[in-house]
This record gives structure tokens, C-alpha cells and sequence, in this order.
């Protein structure tokens, strides 16, 4: 068997979760790197339907679990799949990756322990080298290692980039923090492979039994798919000025009110909107920052998105130093005015009109 990225796809009632077409888009261009294939692996419970959205945004094999008893996400029944599937395999696949998602968090390094392997948590890149290594203390390892996954991560409070290796053992495998890869654009001419899987649960796998999901409130605060993103700082001086806030996301169709952790600690809005290092990694089409510093910590959670517009008194923040637009005054002032052009009607065009003779 040729090398083979496996990417395990998370999904909610029969929905694919966004951070399974980022890593979708990773994964395609780290197979090209290697010569190798891209696969997906999907759990659930009448899923089947899904292995066309999964192959046109970048799978060649899609690895299909359907079964009643995998309806829920459960940490052991997946397990057992996900152990099954790569043992069943003639050689290892290269690489697995998983969202730095609740799930993926949960499940990833179990299969890693498992799997006697390595697991680098919450890269924000990935890539393809090679390693020379020359450790006289472990000689069965000196020798030079190519096609290495380069898990790369955020390390000293995002001020340094850690590249983490580990080549002696495939598969080499990582969680990839939502928000930070691009999906490619679907191609519904593409074509692959759907492999259903043979689900073989024990006894011990089902000890735990799903009487009730609820959704947490950070769950319902969609960030990762709004097209606008209007976040406030703690320049906004208290919690009444996330009215505005508001105010002014709801004048785009998929806008969204996000935060700096300083809002969230001062306790003016929930944990759930928080932007950044200690929050949710975001690119959204437009991203609006009021009356935030730009501090690294905010930074990195937002740097990826096409437009950013900041607004702040404070000529000498940060932030204008990487937003691709800026206005400096008082927020109250700039805010109400933005909220009454955007709110305007769009007026329609005139065309004149002739007639002939």
C-alpha cells in the first residue's frame, strides 16, 4: 500500500464539523508533498450521504463507519474503530490528524497510547522535511529521516514557534487547532473511493450509554463559520458597550460578536466569544476589532482573516500595525456611524433609456 494521510472527520447528526474541511485542506497538500493518499474516516449513524462532501474537498478514500451504536460520539466504541481500521491496514498510514476539537482532544491520544506513538497537540502548521539525527546517546535512531511531519505549535505564550518531530514510528500523528487551515473549494467532479467498514464492538467498548446530549452555550456562539466578526475590547470601558457590538454584527447576514480576554475577564461577555491564544482561532471574511490593543495573545487568533478593520483612540496600538484598515477615534462616535451606513438601503441603479425613430 502506497503512504496515506488519514484525517478523522468529526460530525454532529449527520453534519460534517468545519474543522474536518480544514484538515481536509492540509492534509491534501501534505499527501502531494509525500506522493501519497488522502483519506477520511467518518463515524456515525446513517451517514453514508456524507463520503460525497469528503471526497470533493480533497479525499481519495473515505472510510465509512455506520452503525447504531456509533449515533453518539463515545470515547471507546471510536476507539475501537479507529484501532481496527489502521491495524487492518497493510502498512501504517504515514500520518493521522485530528481537530484540536472537544472530540479529537479526547480521542487522539488514547489511539496514540495505543498505537505506541507520538502526538503533537494543537499545531497550527504543518509540513513535510526532513531530520538528521545525530544523538550518540540513542543510536538505533542516528540516521537521517525523510518525509517527517513537521508539527509546528505555538510555545512560550505564541511568542515562539515549536517544530515537534518524531519519525521513528508511523503513524505520526497531531490535533490541528480549528480555524487555522484552509478548506479547499469543493469539486463535485472529483472522484474516489467510499470504503465501508466492518464494525466489530465488544462488550467493553459500550459500557457507557448516551441518555441525553445538551449543548453547551459556547457551542451556539458560531464563530468558526461567520462571514463578520465584530469583536470588543476593554476599550469599550464596560459591559453595556457589547450592545453595540451586537448592534453592529447584526447588520451582516452571518455576523458574529467576538472578544479580547480582557472583556472576558473584566466578566462583560461569556468565555464563549473569547478570540485568541486562550480562545477560538478565527478567519472570517471581515474581522472588526473595537477597542482592542492587538496584543500577540489576540493576535494569533484572528491574523488569518481577508479584511480586518480596526477601530481605536489610540493611533499607537498594535493593531494597526496588521489591520488592513483603521480608524482612530472614539468607538461611541465611529461605531453608531458605521450601524447607519451599513443599515442604509442599498439604492439600485438607473439606466437610461432610448428609443428609436
Amino acid at each position: 500500500m502506497s503512504k496515506q494521510v488519514l484525517i478523522f472527520v468529526e460530525q454532529v447528526a449527520g453534519t460534517i464539523q468545519p474543522v474536518a474541511f480544514e484538515l481536509l485542506g492540509a492534509g491534501r497538500l501534505l499527501a502531494e508533498k509525500l506522493g501519497a493518499t488522502l483519506g477520511a474516516v467518518v463515524m456515525g449513524d446513517g451517514i453514508g450521504h456524507l463520503s460525497a462532501h469528503l471526497i470533493a474537498y480533497g479525499a481519495d478514500n473515505v472510510y465509512i463507519a455506520d452503525h447504531p451504536e456509533l449515533a453518539s460520539y463515545r470515547t471507546l466504541p471510536f476507539r475501537r474503530v479507529l484501532i481496527d481500521l489502521i491495524e487492518g491496514f497493510a502498512e501504517a498510514p504515514h500520518i493521522v490528524l485530528f481537530g484540536s476539537t472537544t472530540t479529537g482532544r479526547d480521542i487522539a491520544p488514547r489511539l496514540a497510547a495505543y498505537l505506541e506513538t507520538g502526538l503533537t497537540a494543537d499545531c497550527t502548521e504543518l509540513d513535510i522535511g526532513s531530520y538528521n539525527h545525530t544523538n550518540a546517546f540513542d543510536p538505533a535512531k542516528i540516521g537521517l529521516y525523510e518525509n517527517c511531519l513537521y508539527a509546528i505549535r505555538p510555545s512560550f505564550g505564541e511568542s515562539l514557534k515549536a517544530r515537534i518531530l518524531g519519525p521513528w514510528k508511523n503513524p505520526q500523528m497531531a490535533t490541528v487547532r480549528p480555524g487555522v487551515m484552509a478548506a479547499l473549494f469543493p469539486d463535485t467532479d472529483r472522484t474516489g473511493t467510499v470504503i465501508p467498514m466492518a464494525v466489530n464492538l465488544r462488550p467493553e467498548d459500550l459500557q457507557v450509554v448516551v441518555l441525553e446530549t445538551v449543548r453547551a452555550v459556547g457551542e451556539l456562539v458560531n464563530l468558526a463559520n461567520a462571514d463578520v466578526i465584530v469583536s470588543g475590547g476593554y476599550g469599550l470601558g464596560s459591559a453595556e458597550g457589547f450592545t453595540l457590538i451586537q448592534e453592529l454584527a447584526d447588520c451582516f447576514k452571518n455576523g458574529a460578536v467576538g472578544s479580547s480576554r480582557k472583556a472576558v475577564d473584566a466578566g462583560w461577555i461569556s468565555h464563549a466569544h473569547q478570540v485568541g491564544q486562550t480562545g477560538k482561532t478565527v478567519r472570517p471574511k471581515l474581522y472588526i476589532a473595537c477597542g482592542i490593543s492587538g496584543a500577540i495573545q489576540h493576535r494569533v487568533g484572528m491574523d488569518k482573516s481577508v479584511t480586518i478593520l480596526a477601530v481605536n483612540r489610540d493611533s499607537a496600538a498594535p493593531i494597526f500595525k496588521f489591520a488592513h484598515h483603521g480608524i482612530v477615534g472614539d468607538l461611541y462616535q465611529v461605531l453608531p456611524e458605521l450601524i447607519r451606513q451599513f443599515k442604509k438601503p442599498i439604492s439600485q441603479p438607473t439606466y437610461a433609456t432610448s428609443t428609436s425613430l
